[in-house]
């Protein structure tokens, strides 16, 4: 499939989701949604060589990005910035995010990815749990919790669809990589990161104090050890979307420049 397609296709479904999701009451009082390109090209691609319409193809992608938009939406009822009224709007707008993600699976009585997308959520909230509760003697432990709640969705999607393990590898890498990136840029411009604040709990166990230098050098660490999974995944799969390696690239090139 040629890269314009690909993009016409991952544009396409953003266009057909903001149209979905756009409603004028909600949207006057709280953010209107954004949707991640990447994990919509990640679903595009795993979906090319099954035998499904497109209307499917878009409709089960479409799905599994509204459940990330209910999670995320939910998750953002407890920011204290927020007045009362935009927080109860924000939880009837998850509901509604949720409702939606039911009727498109619905209509196409794919039970199965219902049950998917629901034991991923589960095993979302769960890992959330884990990352607020963190006691674990491993920082491996604490890292495989940001990895699921980043890509749990998507790798119950992948394996709904059976697709190769070292794909679904490679877009959980992927996405854990750009959440390293997002999270590293808050505590630059001095925002709260949750990421990073359980980081620094973990090690400060055995530390009195731990200084920025020292925090960049963890993180970076984590950054590169990432990367260099990334790399030998890729030698690995042959094969991969251009749009991809751009984004690699880009993503590589812009958390370098960060630390």
């Amino acid at each position: 499939m040629a890269v314009c397609n690909y993009e016409q296709q991952v544009n396409s479904i953003k266009d057909k989701l903001q149209q979905k999701c756009f409603h004028p009451f909600l949207h006057k009082h709280i953010e209107p949604p954004a949707f991640d390109v990447d994990q919509i090209l990640l679903m595009t691609y795993s979906l090319q060589d099954l035998s499904l319409s497109m209307e499917e193809r878009e409709a089960y992608i479409m799905a599994t990005m509204l459940a990330n938009l209910a999670l995320e939406t939910h998750e953002n009822v407890s920011d204290p910035k927020i007045s009362l009224k935009a927080r109860q709007l924000t939880v009837l707008a998850g509901d509604y995010y949720s409702g939606m993600y039911y009727s498109l699976l619905s209509e196409y009585r794919n039970i199965e990815l219902i049950k998917s997308l629901a034991l991923a959520i589960k095993t979302i909230n769960e890992h959330k749990i884990n990352i607020i509760h963190f006691t674990d003697d491993s920082i491996d432990s604490y890292l495989e919790s940001v990895k699921k709640i980043e890509s749990g969705l998507l790798e119950q999607f992948c394996i709904h669809f059976q697709i190769p393990l070292k794909y679904i590898n490679f877009f959980t890498e992927f996405l854990f990589f750009k959440k390293i990136g997002e999270e590293l840029k808050m505590s630059i411009n001095g925002k709260f990161s949750v990421f990073i604040n359980g980081i620094k709990k973990f090690y400060l166990r055995n530390n009195t104090e731990l200084s920025s230098e020292d925090e960049k050098k963890i993180i970076t660490n984590i950054m590169n050890e990432s990367k260099s999974k990334l790399d030998g995944m890729v030698k690995e799969l042959h094969v991969l979307p251009s749009n991809m390696y751009l984004r690699l690239n880009e993503l590589a090139g812009s958390l370098t420049g960060g630390c």
